[in-house]
This record gives C-alpha cells, structure tokens and sequence, in this order.
C-alpha cells in the first residue's frame, strides 16, 4: 500500500513540474526513469550524443497537439518537447528509439537511448497506440466519411461508463482519478456538477482521446475488470438461490 501511495505521490510531483512547463497539461500518459537524447549526423553519418538525459514523459493535454512527448533535462533548463500527431514515426535500433515527425522535412532524426528495457518497451507500445488513434481520428475529420452521434450523446455515453465504477474507497488515487474524469465530462454534457464556469469544454476528438487514453490505463482496466467480477458473481448468487428455490 505504501508503494502505491508514493507512487502516486511521485506522479503528482511530477505532473506539477510538467505544468509549470506547459500549463496545459492534464495528466501523464507514461513516465519512463531515465534517458539519453542523441542525434543523427547526417555529413558524420553517425549518431552524436547530445547534453540532455532525465525522465521522459508523454503528457496529455487539453488542447491541440493532445499529446507531448516530454523530456526533463537534468544537465541544464532545455527541455525536450515534441508534438505527438498521426505522422509521428518511431522505430527500435538496438537499445535506441529513433523518432521524426514525417509531415516535417526540416526535422532533425533523434534517438532516445532507455536504461530500462521494459520501460522502452512500455513506451513504444503506448506511443504507438496513441499515434494510430490520434491518426485514425485525423483521417475521420478529414474523409468525413464516419458518421458520428450528437456530441451530447457521446458525452453522456463517457459519463454514463466513467459513473459505474464506484469501487474502493475515496481515498484511493485511481477512484479519485476516476471520478474527477467523470465530473469533468459530465460537466461538459450539461450536468449537475459542483465545477465552476471555467470548466474544460470537451470537444468530439477530446472525449475520443480522454476515453483512448483511459482504456490504454492499466488502473482503469483494473477498475472495469473489479466491476465485472462484482456484477459476475451477484449474477451467479442470485441465480444460485433461484435454483435452490425451485428444487424445494
């Protein structure tokens, strides 16, 4: 339990430090321990090992770009930050992740080299998620192809899923999470909540995004799998007593 605690601890310190940066930011994706940025040379034809290594974050926003892939630099102030869009590119070399954003012809080719490998591995899958969505999203609005419900029904739709998982206890940091999310697309329907006027207005591709990144949240999906074992064995009890009740 303590662990939990000062994990949660250390993703709200580390949330903060990202707003003071871009107070844009609403939440953390993925947080990776620590990396080092090189860069490809291209007249060298190799890659050069630049001055700037720390903790690597994909932050989520609530505003276009809807994701950043963040580097907090340890040796100095300078920041890495990067906009994460459907043409964003990322591929394994060895022990480094060679990133581009392919709409750019000007943008220099980098690589993140990751102490952990599991981390690595834990961020290409997220970010690779989050790109293929944000892409399929893009060719949406662009195609107009897809047609899509009333934005109020959808909000409802997220606030209606996001309100059943009244699991645990308030205390809890992913309950919390949890509900404050569902107040905050709940406010954006129209409902009855105690948020002020400068609440977030979610638009479509928002709430499409907000709901991506939840279902990517493994605290989410534990969430969700709690309360389909929960309604599971009520199902199973009641139907156990409705069979001890015919065979008397």
């Amino acid at each position: 339990m303590a662990a939990v605690i000062d994990s949660e601890v250390r993703r709200q310190a580390n949330l903060r430090s990202l707003q003071r940066i871009d107070p844009k930011i609403q939440d953390l994706g993925t947080t990776v321990s620590h990396v080092v940025l090189y860069e490809w040379s291209t007249p060298k034809k190799t890659w050069e090992k630049k001055d700037m290594e720390g903790s690597l974050f994909v932050a989520k926003r609530r505003d276009s770009p809807m994701f950043k892939l963040i580097l907090l630099n340890r040796n100095s102030n300078e920041n890495l930050e990067v906009a994460i869009r459907g043409t964003f590119q990322m591929t394994k070399r060895d022990q480094i992740v060679i990133f581009r954003d392919s709409a750019s012809t000007e943008e220099a080719i980098r690589g993140i080299w990751f102490h952990d490998a599991e981390e690595r591995d834990n961020f290409l899958r997220y970010v690779e998620n989050v790109v293929k969505a944000i892409g399929q999203i893009e060719e949406m609005e662009q195609s107009k192809a897809v047609e899509t419900k009333p934005e109020k029904d959808v909000v409802n739709a997220g606030t209606a899923l996001l309100a059943t998982l009244n699991l645990g206890s308030k205390s809890d940091s992913t309950q919390t999470q949890v509900e404050a999310n569902a107040q905050k697309i709940e406010s954006a329907a129209g409902g009855d909540t105690n948020t002020n006027n400068n609440s977030i207005l979610l638009d479509k591709k928002s709430l499409q995004l907000s709901l991506l990144s939840l279902i990517q949240d493994e605290r989410f999906l534990d969430l969700i799998h709690a309360q389909y074992i929960k309604v599971s064995n009520a199902r199973n009890a009641r139907e156990q007593q409705a069979s001890k009740g015919s065979e008397k």
